[in-house]
C-alpha cells in the first residue's frame, strides 16, 4: 500500500493515476486467473489433507494458459512494448496468488513477511535510484520486476508442494469451483467497482486519489480477514455455536480497529498526499468498513454448508448496487463522498442479506 505513495513522491500524482488504469486491467485479469483457487482449495485441504500436493499441483498447471490468454490481452489492448511486463507482472502474482491457501493453510507467516520486506526494500532501491528519469514505462517495468521476482520466491519457498507427476490439465476444476471463482470475482467488484467508475469518469489526479482512499479502507477490511484466516481449517471442522462466538467476537474486535484505523488513514493522507477529508466522510468509512467485520464468518460458515452459491447472489446483489450507486453518487456531482456513500450502501445491503439469511435455520 505504501507504493503509490512513494511513486507520488517520487515523480508525480498524475503517473500514478494513469497508472492506476493498468492495474485496475490486472486486477480484474487475475480474478479469472486465480478462479477461486485460494477458496475452493483451503476448503479441499481442510476435507482432504493426504491430497495436498496432487490438488495443488494440479490446479496450479490448469490454470497457467489463462496467463498467457491475458498476456495477449495486454499486447492488443496496450502499446506491444507493454506487453513482456504485463507477463512478468501477471505470472509474478500468479505464483503469489498460488500459494496464499498454503500459506494459510502451514502458517509460514514469517517467510512471507521476510519476502515481503525484501522485495519491497529492493522496488524502494529501483525507485529511488531512477526516480531522476522516473516516467509512467519505467514504473511498469519495475513495478513488474517487483511483481515476478516475489512470485518466484513465493514458489520457492513452497516448491515441496509441487509434483511433477502431478502436472496434468484438469480442466473440469473450472467448474467444480465455479462458485468459488464468482464469489471471488462479485467480492473484488464490490470493493473496485467504486474505483473503475471514478478512473473512467474522473480525471487522474481524483483517479489516484481516491485508489489510494480505496486501498486503505479495503486494507483495513482485509484485518477482519486476518484475525480468523489462520484458523480457518478449524472453523471448517467445527459448530455454528462455535463459528457464531468466534463472529461476536471478531465484531466486538472491529469496532475498536475500524476507528483507530480511520484515524491513521486520516494522518496518513494529510501528511502525504496533502488531503483533507471531513468527519462525515469517515462516518461513512465506517459503514463502508465494519460490515465485513460482520458478514466474513457468515461466509465461511456457508461455505462450510456448502451453500457458496447463496454467497453468490447476495454478492452479485452488492456488487450491482455498489456500481448504480457509486455512479449515481458522482452523476450528482458528489465526487469522492458520493462514490465512497454508494459503496457504503452496498456493504449495508449484503450484511442485511447475509445477517437475515443466518437466522434461518
Amino acid at each position: 500500500m505504501a507504493i503509490p505513495f512513494l511513486v507520488i513522491g517520487c515523480c508525480s500524482k498524475e503517473i500514478w493515476g494513469e497508472f492506476v488504469s493498468l492495474l485496475l486491467f490486472t486486477l480484474f485479469a487475475l480474478q479469472i486467473i486465480n478462479w477461486g483457487n485460494k477458496e475452493y482449495l483451503l476448503r479441499q485441504f481442510s476435507l482432504n489433507p493426504g491430497k495436498i500436493t496432487r490438488l495443488y499441483s494440479q490446479i496450479l498447471w490448469t490454470r497457467f494458459p489463462l496467463v498467457l490468454a491475458f498476456t495477449v490481452f495486454g499486447f492488443v489492448l496496450y502499446p506491444a512494448e507493454f506487453g513482456i511486463w504485463i507477463f512478468c507482472w501477471l505470472a509474478g502474482r500468479y505464483f503469489n496468488h498460488s500459494v496464499e491457501v498454503l500459506l494459510v493453510y502451514e502458517k509460514k507467516f514469517g517467510a512471507a513477511i521476510g519476502i515481503e520486506l525484501l522485495s519491497f526494500v529492493g522496488f524502494c532501491c529501483s525507485l529511488y535510484f531512477l526516480s531522476a528519469v522516473f516516467n509512467f514505462y519505467l514504473l511498469l517495468i519495475v513495478y513488474s520486476l517487483y511483481q515476478l521476482l516475489k512470485g518466484l520466491c513465493y514458489f520457492l519457498l513452497f516448491q515441496d508442494y509441487v509434483s511433477f507427476r502431478e502436472l496434468k490439465m484438469d480442466f473440469s476444476y473450472f467448474e467444480r469451483s465455479f462458485p468459488f471463482f464468482m464469489l471471488s470475482v462479485l467480492g473484488f467488484l464490490a470493493s473496485k467497482a467504486d474505483v473503475y467508475i471514478i478512473e473512467q469518469l474522473g480525471n487522474k489526479t481524483v483517479t489516484a486519489d481516491y485508489q489510494i482512499i480505496n486501498s486503505l479502507l479495503v486494507f483495513t477490511m482485509s484485518l477482519s480477514a486476518f484475525i480468523y484466516a489462520p484458523f480457518t481449517k478449524n472453523i471448517y471442522r467445527n459448530t455454528k455455536e462455535v463459528i457464531e462466538k468466534i463472529q461476536k467476537r471478531v465484531a466486538m474486535a472491529g469496532l475498536f480497529l475500524v476507528p483507530v484505523a480511520l484515524g491513521i488513514i486520516h494522518f496518513i493522507l494529510l501528511l502525504f498526499i496533502d488531503l483533507k477529508l471531513s468527519i462525515f466522510f469517515y462516518c461513512v468509512a465506517f459503514l463502508y468498513v465494519y460490515p465485513c467485520f460482520i458478514y466474513g464468518m457468515d461466509i465461511i460458515d456457508l461455505f462450510r454448508r456448502h451453500q457458496e452459491k447463496k454467497v453468490v447472489w447476495y454478492l452479485l446483489v452488492g456488487a450491482l448496487s455498489n456500481m448504480v450507486l457509486s455512479a449515481l453518487g458522482l452523476y450528482l456531482n458528489y465526487g469522492i463522498l458520493g462514490v465512497l456513500t454508494g459503496s457504503a450502501m452496498a456493504q449495508l445491503l449484503v450484511l442485511l442479506l447475509l445477517r437475515l439469511k443466518s437466522f434461518e435455520k
